[in-house]
């Protein structure tokens, strides 16, 4: 053994040598590989907008600009996409019985941009009446307020219903589909 071997192993065997792949790593790769490592680990969980990624990992890590880049790649690495985050977004609010108009709303709370957001609705293609239709009966069975009681409890009714759907995000072409006065 040759004296640096021997250096070595005394240095090893006594504790004074991380022997870890971070040790051979500058401060500015660290940085990149455990944010990297973190950003991987939360879109392994859920798909994540770029901004909600952003603010994860901003409370984690000082390094604005390392986060950014690393941002950047997992983008064009295809591990993050708004256009994915934004129909997987869809998908779940729509089974829960909203509507668009609040879809995209919390949409662009999660920093999705309107063009994202339209081409995410244009590929799902969604039956909004269908989904109204879904909710209306969910929450008031079978529409037959209107032949009950009189015209102020009928129309006491019809608003609750109406306030409803709105409040559920649906517009009022919409509304007007599921709920007929008549």
């Amino acid at each position: 053994m040759n004296s640096l071997a021997y250096d070595m192993h005394l240095m090893t065997n006594s504790g004074n040598i991380d022997r870890s792949a971070s040790s051979y790593l500058s401060s500015g790769e660290q940085d990149t590989k455990a944010i990297k490592t973190a950003a991987l680990r939360l879109l392994a969980r859920r798909e994540y907008s770029r901004l909600e990624l952003y603010r994860r990992l901003s409370q984690r890590f000082s390094n604005i600009e390392v986060i950014q880049d690393v941002l950047a790649n997992l983008s064009d690495e295809g591990y993050q996409s708004d256009a994915r985050f934004a129909e997987s977004f869809i998908r779940s609010k729509v089974s829960a019985g909203n509507g668009p108009f609040k879809i995209k709303i919390a949409l662009r709370e999660k920093g999705i941009c309107e063009s994202t957001a339209l081409s995410a609705f244009d590929r799902l293609n969604i039956d909004w009446i269908e989904v109204i239709d879904r909710v209306f009966a969910k929450r008031f069975g079978v529409n037959d307020s209107f032949q009950a009681g009189n015209q102020h409890e009928r129309q006491q009714a019809l608003a609750k219903q109406v306030r409803y759907l709105k409040n559920k995000g649906f517009y009022q072409e919409h509304i007007e589909a599921v709920i007929d006065p008549s």
